[in-house]
């Protein structure tokens, strides 16, 4: 059993309220979609359906056709104002960081609401913005939601929650995955989260993917505690990868002896490089932020026009890693 204080059960009937009010619900995800913000998304959308069968709920965006052992199916939407709204944000912060942000720009919607984990500002006008930078995941907070207001869960609801849990906690073992995740985690499990399907597509490597793994980890480089990666769109291009989506693998750099962070870097386009920074300790949201990104004290992300920037930014993570104050978050 999990406990709520009472300022916290207010934020969550506040939300509900704000669903409550509206006819028309929208909820977007963020850009490079993961599993977080699909989960997050598409579970939230069954919830409201499940618990609040009078509302229209639609899902807008581009799943990439990430994890398509599971519907992402968006909705397609008129760029116009629409009626008696409410837009929700999840798991994402600034217009930029969006799909389909021309709804926001727009002003389509009679009010927006955020609910993220991300301890950053926004730009979103929200009427209601919920941040728990303790939450391992966005589905986290949704399932949060839903359990201590009693909602209805489906099977869709719970695998789509599931998927967002398990993935951006990294299986569960991230630093901020605690009781309560574990506890909504088996909570889920019991409303039918089809976890064996998740796990073993999860599982599933194509002869393809050894081999780009096999280039990264032999090409990687180790200094000073750092470990670090670029994946030039000329190199991907050699493996057959058309998606720089599908290039990025911060996760093959992980847990290599005693190193402290490692980072890798994906080109996406000329004169884009996206940063994925990641630790076991060290703030690596001190060096996103420097590079003009973001995200969470071990895990975040930053984006650069210059690979001759790559040097600067391991330098500034071999800096970080001698905080050593950090390493108690």
């Amino acid at each position: 059993m999990i406990k709520i204080s009472d300022e916290r059960l207010a934020i969550f009937k506040n939300i509900e309220n704000k669903i409550k009010a509206h006819k028309n619900i929208v909820i977007f995800h963020h850009i490079r979609p993961d599993g977080d913000c699909l989960g997050s998304q598409f579970g939230l959308k069954n919830l409201i359906k499940e618990t609040f069968p009078d509302k229209n709920v639609y899902t807008i965006g581009d799943s990439k056709n990430s994890y398509p052992f599971l519907d992402f199916a968006m909705d397609k939407l008129e760029l116009k104002k629409i009626d008696d709204s409410l837009g929700i944000i999840v798991d994402a912060n600034f217009k930029e960081r969006l799909e389909c942000r021309e709804f926001l720009d727009n002003n389509v919607f009679d009010e927006v609401i955020r609910i993220d984990h991300h301890p950053n500002d926004d730009d979103l006008n929200a009427s209601l913005v919920w941040v728990d930078p303790f939450s391992p995941a966005a589905a986290q907070q949704i399932a949060e939601i839903a359990y201590f207001l009693d909602w209805k869960v489906n099977v869709d609801a719970a695998t789509y929650l599931f998927l967002g849990i398990y993935t951006d906690s990294v299986r569960l073992t991230t630093n901020l995955t605690d009781e309560k995740s574990m506890f909504l985690v088996a909570w889920l499990w019991s409303k039918g989260a089809k976890k064996d399907l998740i796990f073993e597509n999860m599982a599933i490597r194509s002869f393809a993917d050894i081999k780009i793994n096999s280039f990264v980890q032999q090409n990687m480089q180790i200094k000073n505690g750092v470990v670090s990666f670029y994946f030039s769109l000329e190199d991907q291009k050699k493996f057959g990868i058309d998606d720089p989506l599908k290039a990025n693998r911060p996760f093959l750099l992980s847990s290599i002896d005693d190193n402290k962070a490692w980072v890798f870097f994906t080109q996406e386009k000329e004169n884009q490089i996206r940063c994925e920074f990641r630790s076991n300790g060290a703030c690596v949201r001190n060096v996103a932020i420097k590079w003009g990104g973001g995200g969470h004290h071990r895990a975040s992300g930053a984006q650069i026009s210059d690979p001759n920037l790559i040097p600067l930014i391991i330098k500034d993570l071999e800096e970080e890693i001698k905080i050593l104050e950090n390493y108690d978050n």
